[in-house]
C-alpha cells in the first residue's frame, strides 16, 4: 500500500540520507547530497517538507521543498531596477527522485503547498517534458513561466575507462579544437594542483579570488569570493569527501582556477575563471580537460555535469550528451501579489527579449552575431 510521509523536523532526515543517495543514483544529472541540506537547514533556520512515497516498507519517491522569505530582484543588463520581498518555495535538487509518475507528482505538489502563504515557487532546472515539468506547467492554481529566453540544453559526459575514449567521442571539428588548445597550453609548461582535503580550502580560496578578480565577471557581481560563508560551504563538502579544486600556474602564478562538486556517481562543474591575459593560450579548455582527465584517472566518477548551456558554447563542444531543460517559476494566481512579482518578471524577461532579438536580427551573419555577443556580454545582455 502506498502512503506519502512528510518530515518537517531536521533531525529525521538522518533516516532518508540512504534512500535520498540511493534514488540519486538513478537521476541522469548531479544531485545535491541530502547531508548538505540538513546542514544549511541547521545554519538558516529555514522551515521544509521533505515527502516520501513509502509502498511495502521501501521509500520510492522523495522531494524536499524549502520554504523561506527572500528578496525578489529586478535588474536589466545586470542594473538593479528595484527589489521586493517575497516568501518563496524552492524544489531541492530541482527534482523528485525515483522518476514517479504525474499523477504522484502532483500529490507531492498539493501536499508541499498545502495550508502555505507563498508568493513564488523556485523549480530551477528542470528537464522539459519530463513529468516534473509537466506538472508544474498544468497544476491547478499557478501560472508557470520559463526564467531563460530560450530553451536551454544541460550538458553531460559519460566518462568512459581512459580520455583516450573521451577524446574519441568527441565530434572531429570539436577534438581537433581541443587537443590545439590543449598543446598550445601544455608549451607553457603550467602546473597543475589538487585541492580536496579541508585543509586545501584556505589555499584554494585564496588563489581562486586573485584570479577571479582579474576576470569580467567579477566587475558583474559573480566569480570566487573568499568569505566565510564562501569558505564553510567548501569546508563541509570537503570534510565530506565531495570537494574537488584545481589551481593552474604558469611560472609560479596562479592563471585559472576550477571546482566542483561530487556525489557517488556524478561530478558538477560548478565554476572556472582564468586571467585574461593569458586568453590566447586558452587555458579554461587546458583546465577543463585535466578536469575530466582527473576524473577518469583518479575516482570512480561516472558522469560529468556541465549544466545548462548553450547550443554554440564551450559545454557543447566538450560535452557528450544533451538534455532540454528550462530555469522554472511559478506563482499562485489567486492572490495579487504574487501575480504582480509574475508580471513585474515576465514585462523585464520579455523586453530583454525584444531587445536580443532585434540584436540578432542586425546581426544576420553567425560572425558577426558572435561578435556582438561578445561585446554584450560583459553587460549581461547575451548571457540571457
Amino acid at each position: 500500500m502506498k502512503r506519502i510521509v512528510s518530515i518537517s523536523d531536521c533531525s529525521e532526515l538522518d533516516a532518508y540520507k540512504g534512500d535520498w543517495t540511493r534514488l540519486s543514483e538513478a537521476e541522469p544529472y548531479f544531485v545535491p547530497d541530502l547531508g548538505l541540506l540538513q546542514r544549511d537547514l541547521r545554519v538558516s533556520g529555514n522551515k521544509f517538507r521533505l515527502l516520501a512515497v513509502r509502498e511495502n516498507s521501501q521509500t520510492k519517491a522523495l522531494a524536499c521543498f524549502i520554504y523561506y522569505d527572500t528578496i525578489k530582484r529586478f535588474e536589466f543588463a545586470t542594473r538593479k531596477l528595484f527589489e521586493l520581498s517575497a516568501r518563496e518555495v524552492s524544489l531541492y535538487g530541482s527534482c523528485v527522485l525515483g522518476q514517479p509518475d504525474e499523477e504522484t507528482i502532483r500529490e507531492l505538489f498539493r501536499l508541499a503547498f498545502e495550508g502555505l502563504n507563498f508568493d513564488l515557487i523556485n523549480a530551477g532546472e528542470i528537464l522539459v517534458d519530463s513529468p516534473l515539468y509537466r506538472v508544474l506547467t498544468s497544476f491547478s492554481g499557478l501560472a508557470a513561466w520559463r526564467l531563460t529566453r530560450k530553451q536551454e540544453l544541460r550538458w553531460l559526459v559519460r566518462l568512459p575507462d581512459t580520455f583516450d575514449s573521451y577524446m574519441s567521442s568527441l565530434r572531429p571539428t570539436a577534438k581537433t579544437r581541443v587537443l590545439r588548445d590543449v598543446r598550445k597550453f601544455e608549451r607553457e609548461q603550467p602546473e597543475y594542483r589538487l585541492m580536496c582535503r579541508a585543509e586545501d580550502v584556505d589555499v584554494f580560496l585564496r588563489e581562486a579570488e586573485l584570479v577571479s578578480r582579474r576576470t569580467y565577471q567579477w566587475q558583474l557581481g559573480y566569480g570566487v569570493n573568499n568569505d566565510a560563508q564562501f569558505r564553510e560551504h567548501l569546508l563541509w563538502l570537503a570534510r565530506n569527501g565531495l570537494f574537488r579544486g584545481y589551481i593552474v600556474s604558469l611560472d609560479g602564478k596562479s592563471c585559472a582556477f576550477g571546482w566542483g562538486e561530487m556525489n557517488r556517481r556524478t561530478f558538477i562543474f560548478r565554476a572556472t575563471g582564468y586571467d585574461p591575459q593569458y586568453r590566447v593560450l586558452s587555458p579554461g579548455t587546458a583546465l577543463i580537460m585535466h578536469m575530466i582527465r582527473d576524473l577518469i584517472d583518479n575516482t570512480t566518477c561516472e558522469m560529468f555535469d556541465f549544466g545548462a548551456g548553450s547550443e554554440d558554447g564551450y559545454k557543447s563542444r566538450l560535452g557528450t550528451i544533451s538534455l532540454p531543460c528550462a530555469r522554472m517559476a511559478a506563482a499562485p494566481i489567486y492572490r495579487p501579489y504574487p501575480m504582480l512579482l509574475a508580471g513585474l518578471d515576465l514585462s523585464v524577461n520579455l523586453t530583454k527579449n525584444s531587445i536580443m532579438k532585434m540584436m540578432e536580427t542586425v546581426a544576420a551573419s553567425s560572425i558577426l552575431r558572435r561578435r556582438l555577443k561578445s561585446v554584450l556580454r560583459p553587460l549581461g545582455v547575451s548571457s540571457y
